[in-house]
């Protein structure tokens, strides 16, 4: 049987230090179930993944298009055509990235194959299982999450509505 999730999105603080000095700021985090996905992966999150096509401090273009993907109404920007979860704070996809597919199917959404994904492609589960050191996810991490569909389309509504 399935688990379907719940999703929320909200703002989380990400530190970091230049120089010595920390920095702090807020990027849009996705919770499942209440839970940050960077915890369900077993992954810290910091300025290396903190960006993300849900953050709201984009130009409303660039929030329209972020949206509309999420939305399923337009194709991934990212060249694999995954829908980018965390992006390096450079804004390159190509850097190191959480990724995923999207598939919508009939009352329900799903991110599967959650993966890193960086300019040598994506890093799939048989490497991870073989290279354990090169691991990007814990162990136990799940690589599918799925939404109703309805409280998915609504969440991001609420969400880009701010």
């Amino acid at each position: 049987m399935t688990t379907v999730h719940r999703l929320r999105i909200g703002p989380a603080v990400v530190e970091y230090e230049i120089g010595g000095v920390v920095h702090r700021s807020e990027v849009a985090e996705i919770f499942i179930d209440e839970r940050s996905l960077a915890d369900w992966l077993g992954i810290e999150r910091h300025l290396g993944n903190s960006g993300s096509d849900l953050d709201l401090d984009h130009p409303p273009a660039l929030r329209q298009h972020g949206r509309a993907m999420f939305l399923g109404l337009e194709p991934a920007s990212n060249r694999s055509g995954r829908h980018v979860l965390y992006r390096c704070h450079c804004g390159s996809d190509y850097c190191g990235v959480i990724s995923c597919m999207l598939e919508f199917d009939g009352d329900h959404v799903a991110w599967r194959e959650v993966a890193f994904e960086d300019d040598a492609g994506i890093m799939p589960a048989a490497y991870a299982v073989e290279h354990p050191h090169a691991r990007a996810f814990a162990p136990d991490a799940p690589l599918r999450f799925v939404f109703d569909r309805a409280q998915y389309l609504d969440e991001l509504e609420r969400h880009y509505a701010q």
